[in-house]
């Protein structure tokens, strides 16, 4: 069973802090729930906000950095939010998630008075089961305790040249029936000839009731697809469930031929509904061999540019329309690869990825760790801290459980210009364990010590020839050897790569 542990800080007056274990999972947002007119709520909109040195609280827009609003924010010096809510009478007996899109850097969570947990990371999904904390029909409160922290492993502040602390992304709360799903995925698995396919669908219940699982898929032009079987019964208990769908020739996905099939999920108890979800589904294959990458058989040449989510007066918070805009624009430019330099996106930019066919890059929020760092977020070693560890992993579960679906992500990368260090290996080690489907890279390579943690050579700004040394790794005409080779950054900044722009 695929789950993993987040730490929880409580606190008792004039004690130190106890650090308990829970479970960390990934539910799955349904788009319907029986009985249940509105299943998710969206708590964007005007929160509470207190600053340290003020004695009040003041309106503050969420999502967004405190900042971008005007307000003045230190660096490890904590600052509060708090927003009111409602929960419907119908979310009586249902079970209540709590879903953060974002929060940058290091967050403490309080609903009703009540402090739940912690997190780290400030780009990354993480949600929290609130249904022992809160009471439908009533009005319910939210307290998040954020502090933008100098020792961030993502040092997204410290490139961003300002602190960047606040609730960046969505807030959202939803409600589960007694019986629902979680660590819900989906691979494509194509066959030795690239026609025929298996839709490979895993997941967890937390229910000990009797239910089925029910799959209805639709082709990209609007027509049902049959299934060889439509209905499997859940395993109770907690335990891993696999359901296989063998396919006939589906249309393929690739940047060229975005096909995306339709999955609609039912989730029934003697055979009636009680909930479903949609999932978008490509059917395709990465690989590697030797020096090539290959998508369905064949191999890419990947040409396009790093994002970040930035806006002049949003700053590194975004919103859909911005994100479909630079899909929309990175196709226009004739881009078929994107890098999420030096975090995740948000998933509406992957599901434009998805729909408009962008191949993506998607990093884990690790960033220049012992290497070029301002003064005052030095050193920065962190790579081989034990202390560190659980950020690490964490942040990287996060992403690759929320994001594993998306066809649009052909590889991950677990780190940007960082020196090679054992929570490096332990990301490596987990994520070529827990998705075998894609490959994984890694900057600097050159730092690595004993075997490689990447399957890309990632080298960043040769000259125009294409030759280079970086770290005691070498290129020559722009290629590495027996290794596909990427240079996800190169040429463009004009802060630093002087002789390449004169040249």
């Amino acid at each position: 069973m695929k789950q993993y542990l987040f730490r929880l800080l409580l606190y008792v007056s004039g004690c130190m802090p106890v650090i308990l274990l829970a479970t960390e999972k990934s539910y799955v947002m349904p788009q319907r729930i029986a009985e249940v007119s509105q299943s998710k709520i969206l708590l964007n909109g005007t929160w509470q906000l207190k600053l340290p040195s003020e004695c009040k609280w003041v309106p503050i827009q969420v999502p967004g950095e405190v900042v971008m609003q005007g307000y003045s924010i230190e660096h490890d010096v904590p600052f509060r939010y708090r927003k009111s809510f409602i929960l419907p009478d119908n979310y009586k007996d249902k079970t209540i998630i709590l879903r953060f899109d974002g929060v940058y850097s290091h967050a403490r969570l309080r609903v009703n008075g009540r402090e739940i947990r912690e997190h780290f990371g400030g780009f990354t999904r993480w949600e929290t089961d609130i249904t022992s904390y809160v009471k439908a029909g009533r009005k319910n409160e939210i307290e998040l305790e954020v502090t933008d922290r100098l020792d961030d492993i993502s040092y997204a502040s410290g490139y961003a040249h300002h602190p960047i602390g606040g609730i960046l992304r969505d807030v959202t709360v939803f409600a589960l029936p007694q019986t629902y799903v979680y660590d819900f995925h989906a691979e494509t698995i194509l066959d030795s000839s690239y026609r025929d396919a298996t839709l490979k669908l895993t997941y967890f219940t937390a229910s000990d009731e009797d239910s089925e699982i029910r799959y209805t898929l639709v082709s990209p032009a609007g027509e049902a697809v049959k299934l060889p079987t439509m209905m499997f019964k859940i395993q109770k208990g907690n335990r891993e469930n696999v359901n296989e769908l063998p396919l006939d020739n589906p249309l393929k996905w690739d940047a060229e031929h975005p096909h995306l099939y339709t999955l609609k999920v039912d989730i029934c108890r003697n055979g009636k509904e009680i909930s479903h979800f949609i999932k978008k589904i490509g059917f395709r294959k990465v690989e590697i061999d030797k020096e090539r990458m290959l998508v369905n058989g064949r191999p890419v040449k990947l040409r396009g540019a790093c994002r970040h989510d930035v806006h002049p007066t949003l700053g590194r918070t975004t919103t859909p329309a911005l994100d479909s805009l630079d899909v929309v624009l990175f196709k226009r430019a004739n881009m078929n690869f994107v890098r999420t330099s030096h975090y995740p996106p948000t998933e509406k930019f992957l599901e434009y990825c998805d729909e408009l066919g962008i191949y993506v890059e998607c990093e884990t929020a690790v960033c220049f760790v012992d290497t070029y760092r301002q003064k005052n977020y030095k050193p920065g070693r962190s790579q081989d801290d034990p202390n560190f560890t659980h950020r690490y992993l964490s942040q990287c579960r996060e992403m690759v459980q929320a994001f594993r679906s998306h066809p649009s992500i052909l590889f991950w990368s677990i780190g940007n210009e960082s020196r090679y260090g054992e929570n490096f290996r332990k990301s490596w080690e987990w994520v070529k364990s827990t998705d075998t489907t894609r490959p994984v890279i890694f900057s600097w390579p050159g730092t690595v010590k004993g075997d490689k943690i990447y399957d890309i050579l990632s080298m960043h700004y040769p000259g125009v020839g294409g030759n280079m040394t970086q770290f005691g790794v070498a290129v020559k005409g722009f290629e590495g050897g027996d290794i596909p080779t990427l240079f996800d950054e190169w040429a463009h900044p004009a802060c630093y790569t002087y002789e390449t722009l004169q040249e």
